[in-house]
């Protein structure tokens, strides 16, 4: 639940930042990397980091539910002893 909800944040993020960096011409926004190019590099480089956090946070759901799988198959298997 909780990736979802960062992988959806993220999502809306890019979109936001792609408009920011092309605009949209039917909405009359322009673009402003064109004026504040500094401010999209600082952007893109947030967007990276935040995608290398996402994939981080998957690797850690997945080992805890390893674990946590692996934790139960013992617990059944000395349940069963007599």
């Amino acid at each position: 639940m909780i990736v979802a909800l960062v992988a959806a944040g993220e999502g809306g993020a890019v979109f936001m930042g792609e408009l920011r960096r092309h605009g949209n011409s039917h909405a009359r926004w322009n673009k402003i990397c064109d004026k504040f190019e500094s401010f999209c590099d600082h952007g893109a480089g947030a967007f990276i980091a935040s995608f290398v956090g996402l994939i981080l946070l998957m690797i850690i759901n997945v080992i805890s539910v390893l674990k946590l799988r692996n934790h139960l198959k013992t617990a059944a298997n000395y349940s069963a002893l007599p």
